[in-house]
């Protein structure tokens, strides 16, 4: 997806609809400031508007997500990749979530055992390392949630 090309194909069929910013804002329900970082490719269109979007300016999701018109061939090729994109975006986020859930539980689950444990050298090195394995998830955890708020921008 290139928000540069999306953005100036919202550009093209706003101006083809002969409509302002401020009027294609309104048909969607969005400010026309959303319009302009959209067509500057500061933005993508939230998937909330995205229907009402693509309704307004007659073009189909998949076209809007392509940036630009496309032909019956063209567009079950790009419906196919816009798919894959998807599924391996959403693979690669659940394998990252499982990751967090490894090291918060496992690193949580030694330090408990570890602090029930009697005082020695190994207690105090399960602790280190149930720590280290929390902090891990922890910051992980962090990443994650930043990646999906990028994400959301992206999508507004």
């Amino acid at each position: 997806m290139d928000q540069i090309q999306t953005g100036k194909f919202i550009a093209e069929l706003r101006k083809e609809k002969s409509l302002t910013q401020a009027q294609l804002g309104e048909l969607v329900g969005v400010t026309n400031k959303t319009v302009s970082r959209w067509e500057n490719g500061n933005y993508m269109p939230d998937l909330a508007v995205l229907q009402s979007l693509c309704a307004a300016l007659d073009v189909s999701i998949n076209e809007m997500i392509s940036g630009r018109r496309l032909d019956e061939a063209d567009f079950r090729r790009q419906a196919d990749n816009n798919l894959l994109l998807s599924l391996d975006q959403a693979q690669r986020m659940r394998r990252e979530y499982k990751l967090i859930d490894f090291f918060t539980g496992a690193g949580t689950g030694l330090l408990v055992g570890a602090l029930i444990a009697p005082d020695s050298t190994r207690r105090s090195v399960v602790i280190a390392v149930s720590l280290i394995m929390i902090a891990i998830g922890q910051v992980t955890q962090w990443r994650f949630g930043k990646q999906l708020m990028g994400l959301l921008d992206k999508a507004r």
